[in-house]
């Protein structure tokens, strides 16, 4: 058999010729490990490209009980602090992201829903039995025609995702010194494209619901009613990896769903029951195994599919599953499935967010042409039951039911991660020194801590002296109640780049190159000469190699680059503009010590110059009447300055 689905790290991979930008996504917990591989798969970046980049792609929230994810722990993830501990729900435990991938050379975009029963980490990659749904809404920039129901679907998850955001700390996503960045940039692209397609359609409810104003049980029936059809069922399937404790006997959940698919006419009266178990971690149901059993439900051990291999799975997926079997056919008919961040539990299912309810979502959706089994060797069984749900039903010979064990209960953790009291510093290098600058609504006193530990020194204009190299995140510590709290923050460069290792020395063909690769960042073997891993806090490894460059008359080699630079920027997308001004300011700034430039100061003549000129710029910043003129003059200006050949003759200006 070779169908394999994929993992909901690989969920993050773009669209053949697409590639990703910027996303949100919320859980109860993430680590590091799993945002690493999502990450790699969403940019195509490794994690020293990423470093590099500076740039944020994904916005994490999470229940304030997960430790903090520091931003040089994953390149290019940025994990959001809670405002406040005090939340109007018990656990935030939904697992929902909005992705957002370009088209290569196109105006087209891709805007991808995940809705997960695991949470974002190594654990569900390698250790669980969870599911995800995810849908794929294609757009263009202009000239949309999408479907009313993925309007609609789109709308309820934003809307769901954009609600959360109030309770987080989102300090770091805003514009820094009043300037865009590519993260700025690349976010305010995401929301556009969410502006131009999330809309609900009256008559096409959605397929995402969650538990905010009503419990996902009381919605439960009117949904299966809408996507599924109004239809009675002979089989039900449910599973959960987390059951209340003992005492949660007269509201067992899954009972209770069944009554109430009953009671709806959703289901017959004799329906076969299945309940899929942890048999090592079930709570209530080993409890009260023999009551289940008489209320007619056959309780088995979650099936591993084949795929999976030889290591063990524990069940995390909670599920929901209904359909018309029949001996005849293989054909499953009018199934309908549930699934969701929702455990069968009064907290997880049965009650509204709140102080006893959770913040949770799910999906309901009708597969099509579903079987119950597969059909001879050549088979690769990717439309059948039980490749794509963790259920079976011959427990003596695939998956014997043990003795039941109640397992742990739910974990209560405080919480771990609020805001600090500064949520960004920016680094600055003067003459007499260098400092850190806090960016942003500072909420109380705090102290910055050098590598060692020890508080920094406040300077007379409100910044920090900082004691070496430019640290990409540095330690902040304040009181809270009596008590202390640190939190690591992260160091924005001038370029508004975010936690972000330092920029190489290049040569001037080594420049072109990385203005050549817009909108990507440069190679692996082009960061050699940086400290791209290894300057978390400002200390960095010594005995980096200088690159030597070729020889070649400067002049030559000079106007090349001038040459291609116009070439490439005419031809540059308004929507990406303000990230290549950066860049083209970034790359030229690299470039101050070269060979060639320093060739150019030697004589006191400015190359950069003829830029300036209409012809060399697209129309949109043909001149400073525009914002995007004002913004290319000012990176360009910026660059000529770091070449320190502002005051000096200016290449094809007439005397």
């Amino acid at each position: 058999m070779s169908f394999k689905p994929a993992s909901l790290a690989q969920l993050f991979d773009p669209p053949e010729q697409y590639q990703g930008i910027f996303g949100w996504l919320c859980g109860y917990a993430a680590d590091a490990g799993f945002l690493e591989d999502a990450l790699e798969r969403f940019s195509g970046l490794t994690r020293a490209r990423r470093a590099y980049q500076g740039r944020i792609l994904l916005a994490v929230m999470l229940d304030p009980g997960n430790p903090q994810i520091a931003p040089a722990e994953a390149p290019g993830a940025l994990h959001l602090p809670v405002k406040t501990a005090n939340l109007p729900f018990a656990l935030l435990h939904a697992k929902v992201a909005v992705i957002g991938f370009r088209g290569v050379d196109s105006d087209r975009f891709v805007l991808r829903i995940i809705v997960s029963t695991g949470n974002w980490t190594r654990q569900t990659l390698e250790e669980s039995l969870d599911l995800a749904w995810h849908l794929d809404i294609l757009g263009r920039d202009t000239n949309n025609n999408v479907a009313p129901q993925d309007r609609t679907d789109l709308a309820a998850a934003w809307d769901f995702l954009s609600w959360l955001q109030q309770f987080f700390d989102l300090r770091p996503l805003e514009r820094i010194a009043g300037k865009d960045n590519e993260s700025t940039s690349a976010a305010a692209k995401f929301a556009a494209w969410i502006g131009q397609i999330a809309k609900r359609q009256k008559e096409y409810p959605p397929h995402f619901f969650d538990s905010r104003e009503r419990s996902l049980f009381e919605q439960l029936p009117d949904l299966v009613r809408h996507h599924g059809g109004n239809v009675r069922r002979n089989y039900l399937a449910l599973g959960s990896g987390f059951f209340e404790g003992e005492g949660a006997i007269d509201t067992f959940v899954p009972e209770q769903i069944f009554e109430i698919l009953k009671e709806k006419s959703l289901v017959t009266m004799s329906c076969e029951k299945d309940l899929f178990v942890n048999p090592l971690a079930c709570q209530v149901v080993a409890a009260r195994q023999s009551w289940i059993e008489k209320k007619g439900w056959t309780i088995h051990a979650a099936c591993m599919p084949a795929y999976f291999g030889a290591f063990t799975r524990a069940l995390h997926a909670k599920f929901i599953f209904n359909a018309n079997w029949s001996e005849k056919s293989n054909k499953c008919s009018r199934p309908w499935v549930y699934l969701g961040s929702g455990n069968l539990t009064n907290p997880g299912f049965m009650n509204k967010a709140g102080w006893v309810g959770n913040l949770e979502a799910g999906v309901v959706f009708a597969p099509e042409a579903l079987r119950w089994s597969v059909e001879g060797k050549k088979d690769e069984g990717a439309d059948v039951v039980t490749n794509l749900l963790p259920i079976h039903w011959d427990d003596a010979e695939e998956t014997p039911l043990p003795t039941l064990q109640a397992g742990q209960g739910m974990p209560e953790r405080d919480a771990s991660f609020v805001a600090a009291p500064v949520a960004l510093f920016l680094w600055s290098e003067w003459p007499e020194g260098v400092s850190l600058t806090t960016q942003g609504e500072v909420l109380e006193a705090f102290e910055l801590l050098d590598p060692d530990g020890c508080p920094c020194e406040r300077l007379a204009n409100g910044s920090f002296a900082w004691p070496g190299k430019r640290p990409r995140q540095v330690t902040v510590a304040w009181s809270v109640e009596g008590s202390m709290r640190t939190a690591s923050v992260p160091v924005i460069d001038r370029y508004g780049r975010y936690c972000a290792a330092d920029l190489p020395t290049l040569d001037l063909e080594e420049a072109w190159i990385q203005l050549a690769n817009f909108p990507m960042p440069p190679e692996d073997e082009e960061l050699a000469g940086s400290d791209a891993m290894d300057a978390i806090d400002g200390v960095v490894a010594e005995g980096v190699a200088q690159v030597t460059p070729p020889s070649a008359y400067p002049v030559r080699r000079m106007m090349i680059l001038v040459e291609d630079i116009a070439a490439k920027q005419i031809a540059i997308a308004v929507t990406d503009w303000a990230m290549w001004c950066s860049r083209l300011e970034q790359v030229l700034t690299q470039a101050k010590d070269s060979e060639v430039v320093r060739a150019f100061r030697s004589i006191s003549l400015n190359p950069l110059h003829p830029l300036l000129a209409p012809a060399f710029r697209p129309a949109f910043a043909a001149t400073a009447q525009t914002q995007q003129g004002v913004r290319y003059e000012a990176a360009l200006n910026a660059a000529i300055a770091a070449w320190q050949l502002e005051n000096c003759a200016k290449l094809g200006e007439l005397r």
